[in-house]
Parts: structure tokens; C-alpha cells; sequence
């Protein structure tokens, strides 16, 4: 059978023999473009992707479409993302992906399994220095410890923003009129 001669399927719901389905696959290794294969046999993209997963012989020239990654590794690249032992560029090409949106959602679910699993930090502020005597110690005493409580509202928006990724504190002040 010349590659001109491809037996094609007479109706709909039959199957191409097993003889055609290997052909396409080493083809496929041997370094023709897929979509020659595709008009080459008459067939779709989708069954020459589940015959070269069925009938591969693991000499693959391509690799397949889209490349799978188990939990454990996505996370190792979050973590080399964020310690920036990798930027998104390099991790791209390193590891056959596509979209760097990808990424963003490798890190955001990393980060999300860190923050559950790790404890959240105690609290701790410093205990407010002792305080003069008299009126103007009374006064001084109170805005002494409003500064105190500011400063622990201050440790508790930190913690929220590190914790849940948001920005908590905005920036005040009108918008602009266009």
C-alpha cells in the first residue's frame, strides 16, 4: 500500500483496521505534521490523539498536546516561581506550557494550600511603656493607648492582607472626573 492508498472506512460507525492506525502513528514519529496525517487518512485530530496514545511506540519526535502534571509538581514550580529561582518565561519554555495564566493559577492554589495549612501567627504587641501622673498624664495616658490599639489594628490589617491575598486598605480621596 503506496501512501497515496489509503483504505477508508465505508460507513460511519466503522472502524479503520489497525494496519491504517498504526501507519498514521508512525508517521506521526517520523516527523510528518499532523494535519498532513490528518488530510493524508481523512480522519479527525481527536482519533489520531487517541491512537498515538493507544499505539506509540514511545519514539514520539512531537510531544503530545497538552502535557500532565501531578500536584506535587505544579506545586515545585509555584514554589520556584515565588522564591524566584524561575521567572514565568523560563518556567514557560522548561516546561512545555503555553499561557503564563497557567502559572498564576499553579501559584494562587499554592499559596492557598500554604495559608490553610500553616497556623495563623499569634498576635503580639508590645505593652504600652508606663505613664506619667496628673491631668496632662490623663491625657497623655489615653492618646498613649489609642496609639497602642492603632498599632495592633495595624498588625491585624497585615495579617488579613497576607493571609487572604486583598488589599484591605485603599487609597482615599475622590476619584477623578472624566
Amino acid at each position: 500500500m503506496d501512501e497515496n492508498s489509503v483504505p477508508r472506512r465505508r460507513g460511519r460507525n466503522e472502524h479503520y483496521p489497525i494496519t491504517v492506525r498504526l501507519q498514521a502513528v508512525r508517521l506521526v514519529e517520523g516527523g510528518m505534521p499532523r494535519r498532513d496525517v490528518l488530510q493524508q487518512f481523512g480522519i479527525s485530530g481527536t482519533s489520531l490523539r487517541d491512537w498515538r496514545r493507544d499505539y506509540a511506540s514511545g519514539q514520539l519526535t512531537s510531544p503530545m498536546p497538552f502535557p500532565r502534571f501531578t500536584q506535587a509538581q505544579r506545586d515545585a514550580v509555584a514554589q520556584q516561581l515565588l522564591d524566584g529561582r524561575l521567572t514565568p518565561d523560563e518556567a514557560l519554555r522548561k516546561h512545555g506550557l503555553r499561557l503564563k495564566r497557567t502559572l498564576r493559577e499553579w501559584v494562587a492554589a499554592y499559596q492557598t494550600a500554604q495559608a490553610a495549612a500553616a497556623p495563623p501567627a499569634p498576635v503580639r504587641v508590645a505593652a504600652p511603656p508606663p505613664l506619667p501622673t496628673g491631668d496632662a498624664a490623663t491625657l497623655a495616658a489615653q492618646l498613649h493607648r489609642a496609639q497602642w490599639q492603632l498599632q495592633a489594628l495595624e498588625v491585624l490589617v497585615d495579617q488579613a492582607e497576607a493571609r487572604y491575598n486583598i488589599d484591605i486598605r485603599k487609597k482615599g480621596g475622590a476619584k477623578p472626573s472624566k
